[in-house]
C-alpha cells in the first residue's frame, strides 16, 4: 500500500514559522534635520554678541561614528540625535565650531548643504574645530564625540565668527574693511548729546592681519580681522569724540572716520589701554578696530565712546 505524504498541520507551519523568525536589524545612523538635540538649540546671526556663543556639552554615545563613512576625521562615539542645533539666519564669511572639554572629543557636523565636517585635534590638544568659509545660513547639526567608548566628557561648546579666536589659519596678508555694513561685535547709532555717556560694548581684540605693516597711520600696533571690530554711525557733527579700550592685557585701536582719514594709538589712556580723540568730529560711519599687540592673542574688554574728555 502506497501511503500518502502526511500535509502538516496549520499549527505546526506557524510554530516553525516563529522559531526561525529573525529579529530585525535596526540600522544605526545620526539624525539630520530635525528638531531633538541633547542640549539645546540656538539662533544665531552674523554679528551676535557675544562671541563666542558657549555652551555646556558632555560628549559620547554607543554610535560608532567611523563606521558610519560620513567624511574624513570622523572619529569617537556619538548618541543618533545630535548633540546642539545651531539656526545661522543668514550666511557669513567665517564660522568656526570648536569643543573645550575635560579629554580626547571629536567634532562631527552637518551643514545646511547636507554636507558632513568633521575633526579631531585641530583646535589645542585633544579638542577639535571645524571652520566654513562663506559659511551658509540654515541648520547645523552637531555632534561632540568621545573618542573611546564609554566615555563621557564634559566641556564648552563654542561657536565664532572669529578666526582669532578659533584658532583656525588664515592669510596674514590682507586690508581692513572700511565703509561696509559687517562688524565682529556689532553697530550703534549715536547723535551729539547721546546719554549714556560713555556708551559701552564688549569686544574681543584681535586678528590674524599685521596692521603694522599696512601704512596707515602714526602709531597703527597689532594685529586684526578685516571686519571692523565695532561700527559707529555719528548723526551730527561733535566738538569732540573719544574713543578707546579698557582690557585685560596689551591692545591698539584703530579707527578710520567718515572722510576715510585713519587714526591709531597704542597706550594713551590707562596702562596698556589705547585712546583716540577727534576733535570736531564729522557726522558719518566710523569703523573701529581693537588690535592685540601680540600675534594669536584674543584680549576682552569694553570699547567706550564718550563726548566727555577724560580727566
Amino acid at each position: 500500500m502506497t501511503l500518502s505524504p502526511r500535509r502538516p498541520s496549520l499549527s505546526s507551519v506557524l510554530l516553525v514559522a516563529a522559531l526561525v523568525v529573525v529579529s530585525p536589524v535596526h540600522a544605526q545612523t545620526l539624525n539630520i534635520g530635525g528638531s531633538s538635540s541633547n542640549f539645546g538649540r540656538t539662533s544665531l546671526s552674523p554679528g551676535f554678541t557675544p562671541d563666542p556663543f558657549r555652551v555646556s556639552i558632555v560628549s559620547g554615545g554607543a554610535l560608532n561614528v567611523p563606521s558610519l563613512n560620513l567624511a574624513n576625521g570622523c572619529v569617537g562615539y556619538a548618541t543618533s540625535d545630535p548633540d546642539y542645533i545651531l539656526d545661522l539666519t543668514s550666511g557669513t564669511g567665517f564660522l568656526a565650531i570648536y569643543n573645550e572639554g575635560d579629554g580626547d572629543t571629536g567634532l562631527v557636523v552637518n551643514a545646511p548643504d547636507g554636507g558632513w565636517h568633521c575633526d579631531d585635534d585641530s583646535h589645542t590638544g585633544t579638542n577639535p574645530l571645524v571652520s566654513f568659509s562663506s559659511a551658509p545660513s540654515g541648520q547645523y547639526d552637531i555632534w561632540v564625540t568621545s573618542y573611546s567608548v564609554g566615555e563621557n566628557i564634559s566641556g564648552t561648546l563654542h561657536v565664532t565668527e572669529l578666526s582669532s579666536l578659533a584658532g583656525a589659519s588664515s592669510s596674514s596678508s590682507g586690508s581692513l574693511n572700511i565703509g561696509g555694513s559687517s562688524s565682529n561685535f556689532g553697530r550703534t547709532t549715536l547723535s551729539p548729546g547721546f546719554t549714556p555717556d560713555p556708551f559701552q560694548v564688549s569686544v574681543v581684540s584681535g586678528g590674524d592681519l599685521n596692521v603694522s605693516n599696512m601704512n596707515l597711520a602714526s602709531g597703527c600696533v597689532g594685529y586684526a580681522t578685516s571686519n571692523p571690530d565695532y561700527i559707529i554711525d555719528v548723526t551730527g557733527s561733535m566738538a569732540y569724540l573719544e574713543i578707546y579700550n579698557e582690557g585685560q592685557g596689551d591692545t591698539g585701536l584703530v579707527v578710520n572716520d567718515p572722510n576715510g582719514n585713519w587714526y591709531c594709538d597704542d597706550d594713551s589712556h590707562t596702562g596698556t589701554n589705547p585712546m583716540i580723540a577727534l576733535t570736531k568730529a564729522a557726522a558719518g560711519q566710523y569703523d573701529i578696530w581693537v588690535t592685540s599687540y601680540s600675534s594669536g592673542e584674543s584680549i576682552r574688554g569694553t570699547l567706550s565712546v564718550s563726548e566727555i574728555r577724560a580727566p
